[in-house]
């Protein structure tokens, strides 16, 4: 199997788990609460976006300017996901004062690459701020010892998928033209691996989502 069919069927599988981890969400609705309500509705916008993007990429439709917005949704919603889950150790509104800086780079980025164009700059500073959310909050509870089985927690699973996904996303993002500058490397081989990222990411916030039937 080429790269090339190995990209074709990656974005063919990625929607699917898309539906996956909604589906799940949908069976465990009634245990989510709290910091986890703001992933939910990520994730549901996230079905409806890939549904959207997997027609339209079909028929060669240009679909950027909704992923400008829900890098900026996204942003949002887990920024708020880190400052629900903290407020009871801390004066957690800390999490939420990136979100106006956010909202400026996010308008940068449209006036640099306009709505017809991947994020980059703000995606990449998206990646740089949730992954350093992520990796203090694992600093957090470990050293809190928050809880006595990390593994039944929803919250670890959640915050495994954004520190994997973000982070392994930041250096593609961030060096994708430096990339495709090399001739040899090629531009499915370039995205294969933020759709890979996605699936792991689904993958670990269902995991979070069924871990809140058990509570």
């Amino acid at each position: 199997m080429n790269i090339g069919t190995f990209y074709y069927y990656l974005g063919i599988i990625s929607p699917i788990f898309s539906a996956l981890a909604f589906i799940v969400g949908l069976l465990c609705i009634r245990s989510i609460r709290g910091y986890l309500v703001p992933v939910f509705l990520i994730v549901s916008v996230s079905f409806v976006i890939d549904t959207l993007s997997f027609i339209c990429v079909r028929y060669n439709i240009n679909i950027y300017f909704i992923y400008h917005l829900f890098t900026v949704i996204e942003f949002i919603m887990l920024s708020t996901f880190y400052h629900l889950f903290f407020r009871k150790y801390f004066k957690s509104g800390y999490f939420l004062f990136p979100i106006p800086v956010f909202l400026i780079v996010a308008f940068i980025d449209y006036k640099i690459n306009g709505l017809y164009a991947m994020d980059t700059l703000s995606f990449s500073v998206e990646s740089i701020i949730l992954s350093l959310f992520a990796l203090f909050s694992f600093l957090f509870v470990m050293r809190k010892l928050l809880f006595y089985n990390l593994l039944s927690e929803p919250f670890f699973w959640v915050n495994s998928g954004i520190l994997f996904y973000f982070s392994g996303n930041l250096f593609i993002y961030a060096f994708s033209n430096y990339l495709l500058a090399f001739k040899q490397y090629k531009e499915s081989a370039l995205w294969s691996v933020p759709l890979f990222l996605n699936i792991i990411f689904i993958i670990l916030i269902s995991i979070g989502f069924w871990k809140t039937r058990a509570r």
